[in-house]
C-alpha cells in the first residue's frame, strides 16, 4: 500500500487552528497570533497565511466584519505574492464571506467564484457550500438548496465532520426561513450532535441559537426563549451579535413586549454599525419598522421601512426588498392613505415572497392584502387572497392563525353572512385560547395580541346584535381576562428567580436606606434593573398548560343565576368606544348602553388625582373636586342603570380604565355589599370554591406607621390569631405563615409599578414582597387583605387582561381579596380594618363586612376608607 503524502507545515497548522475557531474564538486568537509571530519570524509564508486567515475567522467569529477583511486581505496577499495558489483561494473563500456581511453581494459571489476557479476536489466543494451561503442570503434559495445538497453528499462520503456540520447548519437555517421546521430540526441537532462530538462547543451554541429561530418560526415562544438563553450564555466571550439581537426582538415582538423588542432591534443597530455589517442593516431595519406599527407608529415604521428596502436594492436583494415594500405598504395602510393601487402592491409583495419559498412572510403579505380588500370593499378579492393564504390555518404559527380567522370572519359578516362570520369568529378564539395556553408566564398570556382583541370584540358584537344580551354575556365570559382563568406558573419556584429575588431586596433595602453617593447609587440601580430583566427574562421560559388545557370557560346563564342568588351582576364592555352594560337579575339579561367611555375614562382620571391630592393634603380644592368627579361619575355610570339594579349586593364586572374606580365612593353603592371581578366566570369560579379552613395570619410591616397597632387590635378581637409585627414582618417568615391560611392580613406601605406591573409591591421589614414572591404560595389565602396604598390597581391589556397584586392573587386561586386603588391615611385604615373584622366575625361576608365598615367611616376618613374595593368573589 502506498503512503499517503505528508501534510505540508501550512496545512496542518490550519487544520489545528481553524477547527479551534468554531471551538473557542479567544483560544483561536492566542494561538494564531503565536503562528503568526512564529511565520514571520522563520519566513514561512504559508503559514502567515494561514495565520491570518485564522485571525480574519476569529474577528468574523466576534462580529468584526471589518477586521476581519483587513487580516483577509492581507492573507490574500501574502498568498498572491509567493505565488502560493491554494492559500490564496482559500483565503478569497473566507473573504468571500466577509464582503457579503459588508453588504457587498455582488463583490461576494465574484470572489467566491474567483476562489472555486482555483480550488479542485475536497477544498472546491468547501468553497461551493460557502456559495451557497452567499446565494441563500441573496434569496436564491433553490439554487442553495441544491448546493447544499450535494456539499453534504461529499462531506459524508470523505468523513469531513466539520464541514457537514456547517452545511446542515446553514442548510437547516435556510429551511426555517422557508417554513419547513421539521427539516430544520432535523438538520440543526444532527449539526449540534456532530459539533458537540468534536468539541466545538461555540459553533454548538450558535446552533443552540438557530434551534430558538425554528422554535419561534413555530411560535413556541417559551421554547425559542429557553434557547435563545442559553446560547446567549455560552457565547459571552464572542461579544454582542447582532443577528442574534434580531431573532430575539422578533421573537418579542410576536408576545407584543415591544419596548423590549425595541431596545433589542436598536442594540443589533448599533452592533451592525460597530461590525461593520451592512448586510444585517436592511434586516434590522425591517424589524424595527415591524416593531413600531404594532407600536402605533405608522409614520415612523414607513420610515424605517423606506430605509430597509433602500439598503436590500442597493445589495440586490430581491426577496428581501420584497419583505421591506411589505412593512412600508402596511404602515401606509395604517396611515389611512391606502387605496386600490397599495392593494395590488401588497398582492404583487405577497407573490414574489410565496414564489421564492418564504411562506410566512408571503401568507402574512396576503392577509394584509386580505384585510385592505374587504375595507375596500373587494369582496371577491379578499376571498381569492384568503383562499391563496389557506394552508396558514393548518401550517402557520397561532398568531398568522388568528388573523386569517379574523380576516375571514370580517369577509363573511361585510358578505351579508352572519352566521358565517360567527364560525370563522369563533375558529379564530379558539386558536387564540390555545396559543395563550402555550404561554406559561403571566406577562406574556396577559399581554396577548390586539388582533386577539379585536377578533373577540367582533365576536362579542355578533352575540350582542344578533343573539342578545344573553349570548353576549356567554362571550364575554370566554373573550374578558382569559388569561386569568388559566393555570398559575410559580416563577419564583426557579432557584435563581429566588436568588435573584432576594439580592433584589437587598439592593431595593439598601436604595431606601440612607443616601448614598451618586456612584454608588448608580451602581445599585444598575444592579436593580437587570436583576429585574434577570426574572423578567427566566419567567417568560416557563412552559405554557397541557394542549388540552382551555381559558374557554362554558358558562349556562343558569348556572350563573343560581351563584348570584339575591345578588345583581353588572358586566361592562367597552366596544367601539361605547360602554354596554349587561345586566344579570335573576335569570334575566338586560343591554343598556351607558355612554362614552372616553368621557367617563376622563372623568376617572380627573377623581383620582383629586382624591390623591386630599389624601396626601395636597391643594385647598381638591375635596371639592373630588365631590364633584364622584357626581359625575355616578350620573355618567349609574344613571342609565338605576332602574336594573335595586339596593341589594352587587357584583361588578368593570372595563378597561374603570378596574381602577374606587366604586364604593358613588352614593348609590356606600354601605352596598359589592364584589368587584375580572369577568362573571372567574367571579363563578372564586364564589363557588368549597369554605377553607385555617389560620388567620397578620402582617404589621414597619413601612406602615401603625401597621403594626392595626394588626394588634385586630388580633386582640380574634384570639389565635398568627402575628408578625414590626421586624418579624419579613417575607419569608410572612410567605410560609400565608400558605394555607384561611384568612391573610398585609398591613403595609404599597406601590404600583406602572412600568413594571409584577414588581409591584408590599414593603416588609426585610424589603419588598413582590407579585413574583406571592407565587411563592401553594395555597394562597382564601381571603387576603392588603391595608396599603394601590394595592388594587392593575395595568390593563387588550381583553382586560390585568396584571397586578390582585389579579395575580385570583389567578393564583385566592377567592376574595381586599385592596385600595388610590392612597390611604394610616390612621383611617386602622379604623377601617378592626370595623371590617368586626363586622367579618358577624358572619358577613367580606364584601358586606367592607361595606358596612366603610359605612360607618367618619365622613372626613372616606376619601381614605372608599378606596379600599372588594375584589373577587365578595
Amino acid at each position: 500500500m502506498t503512503a499517503a503524502p505528508a501534510l505540508s507545515t501550512a496545512d496542518d497548522l490550519a487544520q489545528r487552528l481553524l477547527p479551534i475557531v468554531m471551538a473557542d474564538p479567544g483560544k483561536a486568537k492566542a494561538l494564531s497570533d503565536a503562528a503568526l509571530r512564529d511565520a514571520r519570524r522563520d519566513g514561512d509564508p504559508a503559514a502567515e497565511a494561514v495565520a491570518l486567515r485564522a485571525l480574519g475567522l476569529v474577528a468574523r467569529a466576534r462580529h468584526d466584519a471589518a477586521r476581519a477583511a483587513e487580516h483577509l486581505r492581507a492573507s490574500i496577499a501574502v498568498a498572491r505574492k509567493y505565488r502560493l495558489v491554494v492559500h490564496e483561494a482559500e483565503a478569497r473563500m473566507s473573504h468571500a464571506l466577509i464582503l457579503d456581511d459588508l453588504g457587498r453581494p455582488a463583490a461576494a459571489l465574484k470572489e467566491i467564484d474567483r476562489a472555486i476557479a482555483e480550488l479542485h476536489g475536497h477544498r472546491r466543494v468547501r468553497a461551493t457550500m460557502q456559495r451557497a451561503l452567499i446565494l441563500r442570503r441573496l434569496g436564491f434559495d433553490r439554487q442553495a438548496m441544491e448546493l447544499y445538497r450535494g456539499a453534504l453528499r461529499a462531506f459524508r462520503t470523505a468523513g469531513d465532520e466539520v464541514w457537514e456540520a456547517r452545511t446542515l447548519t446553514n442548510r437547516g437555517v435556510l429551511h426555517g426561513y422557508r417554513g419547513n421546521l421539521k427539516q430544520a430540526e432535523i438538520d440543526l441537532r444532527a449539526a449540534q450532535a456532530l459539533y458537540n462530538r468534536l468539541g466545538m462547543a461555540t459553533a454548538a451554541a450558535q446552533v443552540e441559537h438557530n434551534l430558538g429561530f425554528v422554535a419561534a418560526q413555530a411560535g413556541d415562544v417559551p421554547t425559542a426563549l429557553a434557547r435563545y438563553d442559553r446560547a446567549h450564555d455560552r457565547l459571552w466571550n464572542t461579544g454582542v451579535a447582532a443577528p442574534g439581537l434580531l431573532d430575539r426582538a422578533d421573537l418579542l415582538l410576536s408576545v407584543r413586549l415591544l419596548p423590549e423588542a425595541e431596545a433589542a432591534v436598536r442594540a443589533a443597530i448599533d452592533a451592525c454599525a460597530d461590525g461593520h455589517l451592512d448586510s444585517m442593516f436592511g434586516e434590522a431595519h425591517l424589524t424595527l419598522a415591524r416593531i413600531l406599527l404594532a407600536a402605533g407608529k405608522p409614520q415612523e415604521a414607513r420610515e424605517a421601512a423606506v430605509i430597509a428596502r433602500r439598503t436590500f436594492g442597493k445589495q440586490a436583494r430581491p426577496v428581501w426588498s420584497a419583505r421591506a415594500r411589505h412593512a412600508e405598504l402596511a404602515a401606509v395602510v395604517a396611515l389611512g392613505r391606502a387605496n386600490r393601487g397599495t392593494l395590488r402592491e401588497l398582492r404583487t409583495a405577497a407573490g414574489g415572497l410565496l414564489e421564492s419559498g418564504w411562506v410566512q412572510p408571503g401568507w402574512d403579505a396576503l392577509l394584509d392584502a386580505a384585510r385592505l380588500a374587504v375595507d375596500l370593499g373587494e369582496l371577491y378579492t379578499a376571498r381569492e387572497l384568503l383562499t391563496e393564504a389557506g394552508a396558514v390555518t393548518k401550517l402557520g404559527p397561532p398568531p398568522l392563525r388568528v388573523r386569517w380567522w379574523h380576516t375571514r370572519a370580517r369577509l363573511e359578516l361585510a358578505s351579508g353572512s352572519v352566521s358565517d362570520s360567527v364560525r370563522a369568529a369563533t375558529a379564530g378564539l379558539r386558536q387564540a385560547d390555545a396559543y395563550r395556553a402555550s404561554l406559561g408566564a403571566t406577562e406574556l398570556r396577559v399581554r396577548g395580541n390586539a388582533e386577539t382583541a379585536a377578533l373577540a370584540g367582533l365576536r362579542l358584537r355578533l352575540a350582542l346584535q344578533h343573539g342578545g344580551p344573553a349570548a353576549a354575556l356567554t362571550w364575554a365570559q370566554r373573550c374578558r381576562s382569559a388569561a386569568l382563568s388559566l393555570p398559575p406558573t410559580q416563577p419564583s419556584s426557579d432557584p435563581v428567580v429566588a436568588r435573584h429575588l432576594t439580592e433584589l431586596r437587598r439592593i431595593n433595602g439598601e436604595l431606601a436606606a440612607a443616601p448614598t453617593g451618586p456612584q454608588r447609587t448608580n451602581r445599585l440601580l444598575r444592579r436593580q434593573r437587570a436583576l429585574e430583566a434577570e426574572i423578567r427574562g427566566r419567567s417568560w421560559r416557563a412552559p405554557g398548560a397541557a394542549p388540552s388545557v382551555s381559558a374557554q370557560v362554558e358558562l349556562p346563564l343558569a348556572t350563573l343565576a343560581e351563584a348570584l342568588g339575591g345578588r345583581v351582576l353588572v358586566e361592562l364592555l367597552d366596544l367601539d368606544g361605547l360602554l354596554h352594560a349587561l345586566v344579570v337579575r335573576g335569570k334575566r339579561v338586560t343591554h343598556r348602553v351607558v355612554g362614552r367611555i372616553a368621557e367617563i375614562a376622563g372623568e376617572l382620571e380627573s377623581l383620582r388625582f383629586a382624591l390623591r391630592s386630599q389624601v396626601l393634603g395636597q391643594g385647598g380644592t381638591a375635596a371639592d373636586r373630588a365631590a364633584r368627579g364622584v357626581a359625575t361619575l355616578e350620573r355618567l355610570l349609574l344613571d342609565p342603570l338605576a332602574d336594573l339594579f335595586g339596593d341589594g349586593p352587587l357584583v361588578l364586572v368593570p372595563t378597561g380604565a374603570l378596574h381602577a374606580l374606587p366604586w364604593p365612593m358613588l352614593p348609590r353603592l356606600r354601605g352596598r355589599s359589592l364584589a368587584v371581578a375580572p369577568s362573571a366566570a372567574i367571579w363563578w369560579r372564586a364564589a363557588t370554591k368549597p369554605p377553607v379552613a385555617g389560620p388567620l395570619v397578620l402582617v404589621g410591616a414597619p413601612s406602615a406607621a401603625q401597621a403594626g397597632a392595626e394588626v394588634r387590635e385586630i388580633a386582640a378581637d380574634r384570639p389565635g390569631s398568627t402575628v408578625l409585627a414590626g421586624d418579624q414582618a419579613r417575607v419569608a417568615p410572612a410567605l410560609a405563615a400565608l400558605d394555607g391560611a384561611a384568612i391573610g392580613h398585609i398591613a403595609s406601605h404599597g406601590e404600583f409599578r406602572v412600568d413594571n406591573p409584577l414588581f409591584s409591591f408590599l414593603m416588609l421589614a426585610d424589603g419588598q414582597l413582590t407579585v413574583y414572591d406571592l407565587t411563592a404560595l401553594r395555597h394562597p389565602p382564601a381571603l387576603l387583605v392588603l391595608s396599603g396604598c394601590d394595592t388594587g390597581l392593575a395595568a390593563v391589556h387588550p381583553g382586560d387582561e390585568l396584571m397586578g397584586l390582585v389579579a395575580a392573587l385570583v389567578n393564583m386561586g385566592t377567592g376574595t381579596v381586599i385592596a385600595s386603588t388610590g392612597p390611604v391615611d394610616d390612621g383611617a385604615t386602622r379604623h377601617l380594618m378592626r370595623a371590617f373584622y368586626g363586622h367579618l366575625s358577624d358572619g358577613h361576608g367580606p364584601a358586606a363586612a367592607l361595606a358596612l365598615a366603610q359605612a360607618a367611616a367618619d365622613p372626613g376618613d372616606r376619601p381614605s376608607t372608599d378606596s379600599f374595593v372588594c375584589f373577587g368573589a365578595g
